[in-house]
Order: C-alpha cells, then sequence, then structure tokens
C-alpha cells in the first residue's frame, strides 16, 4: 500500500465516521447547554460563585453528550475511527488550560469566564481532522476565541453573561454547520 493509497483510507474512514454520527452533534449540544446555564447564572450570582461554579460543572458537559447521544441514538462514542488515538491524546492536551482557569478562578474572576471560553474548546480542531470536517470545527474555536475576546474585551459588564450566552450560540451554528457537513459526507459516501 502507497502512502496515498493510506492516506486515502484513513480520509474514507474518517468521512465514514463522521457520517455516521452526524458529526458528534451531541458534544456542542452538551457544550450549548453548559453554557446557556452560565450565561443565566451569570446575572443571578456574583463573580466568584460564579466561576467556581463554572469549573465545576465543566465537567457535566461530557457526560450531557453520553446523554444526549443516549436520548437521541447518536452513539458517537460508540464510533472509532481510525484516529482515535489521536483524539484521545487531544482531549488530554486541552486539559492543560486548567492551571490558568484555577488560578483566575483563585486570583481574578473576571478572568476565569475567558479563560473557560477559549480553553475548552482546545480539542476541538483535532476532532474535526478525526472526523474529516476540519472546518466546522475550526469554525468553532476561531470564532469562539474571537467573540469571546471581543466581549471580554469591550464589554466587561457582559463576561458573565453574554460571553457564555455568545459561545452557547456558536455551538449551535457549530452543529447546524455538523449537521449540514455531515448529510452532504453521507450522500457523497452513499453515491460511490
Amino acid at each position: 500500500m502507497t502512502i496515498a493509497q493510506r492516506d486515502a483510507a484513513l480520509k474514507a474512514g474518517r468521512l465514514t465516521a463522521s457520517a455516521e454520527v452526524r458529526g458528534g452533534w451531541p458534544v456542542p449540544l452538551a457544550g450549548a447547554t453548559y453554557r446557556a446555564v452560565l450565561a443565566w447564572l451569570g446575572g443571578r450570582i456574583d463573580p466568584a460563585n460564579w466561576s467556581l461554579l463554572a469549573a465545576v460543572m465543566s465537567g457535566a458537559v461530557f457526560p450531557l453528550a453520553i446523554a444526549y447521544a443516549a436520548i437521541f441514538r447518536n452513539p458517537f462514542m460508540k464510533v472509532k475511527g481510525p484516529d482515535q488515538g489521536a483524539v484521545y491524546m487531544a482531549m488530554n492536551a486541552m486539559l492543560l488550560f486548567w492551571p490558568a482557569a484555577i488560578g483566575a478562578l483563585r486570583n481574578f474572576n473576571a478572568l476565569t469566564p475567558l479563560i473557560l471560553a477559549i480553553g475548552m474548546p482546545g480539542d476541538w480542531p483535532v476532532f474535526g481532522w478525526s472526523y474529516g470536517q476540519r472546518l466546522p470545527f475550526l469554525f468553532h474555536v476561531v470564532v469562539r476565541a474571537v467573540v469571546s475576546f471581543g466581549i471580554w474585551q469591550y464589554m466587561p459588564q457582559g463576561r458573565f453573561t453574554a460571553l457564555p450566552a455568545a459561545a452557547a450560540g456558536i455551538y449551535l451554528v457549530t452543529e447546524a454547520l455538523l449537521f449540514i457537513d455531515s448529510a452532504r459526507v453521507a450522500r457523497r459516501l452513499t453515491q460511490k
């Protein structure tokens, strides 16, 4: 097998995995839910408690994605793409943002929303690559970083409300892009 043939086989495996689980859409739905709750809490509790709850609740995003997968019968965790090992390594690498989040939580609560908004999707480019769908995932992280920084920098009164609400909206747009892109991939695969 040549390198080109191997690369083509890997790409086909990635696209098949993406089509089977519609781009893993339960994950952005869980992220949107988490961010919507944070936006709601932002107007109701003080920044120190918000930061603590945001950090603790972030651990619920993945279990919530698993619950959505079960409810909507989208077994995104059961589909094994050819690059699964890279995905797990990226998830581990994403956790490196936590020292900054904990430092902000303890010393500068106003920075916590920005760190969580930009740090948590750090593994998304690898997810996109593993599904052969880079654009929706790159869209998510780039737009989210720019919008989050803009709100944090220029709308300080919205750091605990508008920033997570914007992230929730970006998740929903990403989810729509994943539906569209994975449906396109599925059509292309069935035409072969």
